[in-house]
């Protein structure tokens, strides 16, 4: 009711309005900055190939629920020791911290290294139930 009282009065003898007329909205800046600095992150990606890549997904499914689960003393979607990335991740473990603070990618090419001279032998329980011992 109050509504339509306001209407009324806004409304002059012409028909036309008091309200000022819409204003298309604009972008604010906030979220040019988003999308600019989206894209320049983008830019920085390279494709890289994970041979075992199906493989390691099924390993993660039976091991964590997420790739950045912290479970001391367990860490990342393949629930890695510290010695683990020690062994297989120096670099990563030096500039990001602990597996669960890498990209799966990280945590996989990490396990490839590992593969190399171990194969699945580090996920004994998961490996079996992905048919990989």
């Amino acid at each position: 009711m109050l509504v339509a009282l306001l209407a009324l009065v806004l409304i002059l003898p012409s028909g036309h309005s008091t309200a000022p007329a819409p204003v298309a909205p604009q972008p604010t800046p906030m979220a040019t900055t988003l999308t600019a600095t989206t894209h320049r992150h983008r830019a920085h990606h390279r494709r890289v190939n994970i041979p075992h890549l199906r493989q390691w997904a099924c390993i993660h499914s039976h091991e964590a629920p997420t790739w950045r689960i912290a479970d001391p003393p367990y860490y990342g979607g393949l629930q890695m020791d510290i010695g683990f990335p020690r062994a297989y991740g120096g670099a990563y473990l030096r500039t990001e911290g602990t597996a669960n603070r890498w990209t799966p990618q990280q945590q996989m090419l990490a396990a490839e290294r590992a593969w190399k001279t171990r194969g699945f032998a580090p996920w004994p329980n998961t490996a079996r139930m992905c048919g990989l011992l």
